[in-house]
């Protein structure tokens, strides 16, 4: 009997410590466990997830024939939330604008527009298809390693980094030569604009223009209406404010009068009253000078190169102008080195 109370006896006080557990999470001097890993489940509703880039490219009504020439290439059609790649039984498909396509390595794809205009991604790629009619451009890249751009009429294509191209020709050659810098080849047969923030580059046929991918981007923006542009020194000067021009020899000189701003060659500029600024542009190399002839070996008669120092005024210690060597030897030239007188030895 005693040994059965004894086995019973720990079960009754594992028991009853339960219980006064339960009830001391039960009152209010002590607080309710809970066997949750810290930290607690995300709350709904609470904190949402900020919108993502698909609600800034809507479904437009403009559409496009998009063509694999070579795997892998995917695509998200405007309004869905995630991408599906193109299978070799079906590579191709219209998309309207506001859809996205994908060119993963070694991947090809072509987008063709109703008037032939088209693009072709090669490798590492990705963009959004525009909408012309809602003022956006007809296309926008978001990743790029190499494409062929083909315009048949005067379309804005939106280039990594927002620099906008426009033109009506093509082809054009837009590749990524390095992490930071676009480079963009015309290789059609008319000219071609490139708005880089505050600039526009014309692009003649056979040229390139490499345009800096920075960290504020690259998108075109127009000056405030009470900015005064100034051309000089090679690039455009930007000033606000009380600023005095003045004339300079190698740019643009700047007095301040009160209260401004001066942006230019990609610089702030703010001084004090009556301070001055000098924006120069690039000294002009300098000319190669040309070398001196070595002593005795003149290119030229001793008396002819006497009669030119002298006219010349030079001193003994400045150098003689050399004049330049003739092809032949000139008429009475009596002097000369032994056998450059073609009538030396006769009788």
């Amino acid at each position: 009997m005693s040994a059965f109370v004894s086995r019973r006896v720990p079960r009754l006080a594992a028991l009853a410590a339960l219980v006064a557990l339960a009830a001391c999470a039960g009152s209010r001097r002590w607080p309710r466990l809970s066997t949750q890993r810290f930290p607690g489940p995300m709350a709904a509703g609470v904190d949402p997830l900020p919108p993502g880039r698909e609600r800034e490219f809507a479904r437009g009504p403009e559409e496009v024939r998009v063509v694999r020439h070579a795997d892998p290439v995917l695509i998200r059609p405007a309004g869905l939330s995630s991408a599906y790649p193109l299978t070799f039984y079906d590579k191709e498909r219209r998309l309207n604008a506001g859809s996205w396509i994908y060119s993963k390595p070694g991947g090809r794809v072509e987008t063709i527009w109703g008037d032939s205009s088209s693009i072709v991604m090669f490798g590492q790629g990705s963009g959004v298809i525009g909408s012309p009619s809602r003022g956006e451009p007809a296309f926008v890249f978001l990743e790029i390693e190499r494409c062929t751009l083909d315009l048949r009429r005067r379309d804005q294509v939106e280039l990594l980094g927002g620099a906008l191209l426009t033109a009506e020709s093509g082809p054009f050659v837009i590749e990524r030569v390095r992490e930071d810098v676009l480079r963009v080849r015309n290789q059609s047969r008319a000219q071609a604009e490139v708005a880089f923030r505050d600039r526009v580059f014309q692009l003649d046929p056979g040229q390139a223009i490499d345009l800096p991918l920075l960290s504020l981007g690259g998108r075109p923006f127009a000056p405030d209406p009470g900015t005064q542009r100034i051309a000089g020194a090679g690039l455009p000067i930007d000033v606000q404010g009380r600023v005095e021009v003045l004339e300079h020899p190698q740019g643009v000189r700047l007095r301040a009068g009160g209260e401004h701003e001066i942006a230019g060659q990609g610089v702030r500029v703010r001084l004090g009253e009556g301070e001055e600024v000098v924006f120069a542009g690039l000294a002009p190399a300098p000319a190669a000078a040309e070398p001196e002839p070595p002593a005795g070996d003149s290119t030229a008669p001793a008396g002819e190169a006497g009669s030119a120092a002298g006219e010349a005024g030079t001193g003994p210690d400045e150098p003689a102008v050399t004049p330049p060597a003739s092809d032949g030897p000139e008429e009475g030239a009596g002097e000369g080195p032994p056998g450059d007188d073609p009538g030396r030895g006769r009788a």
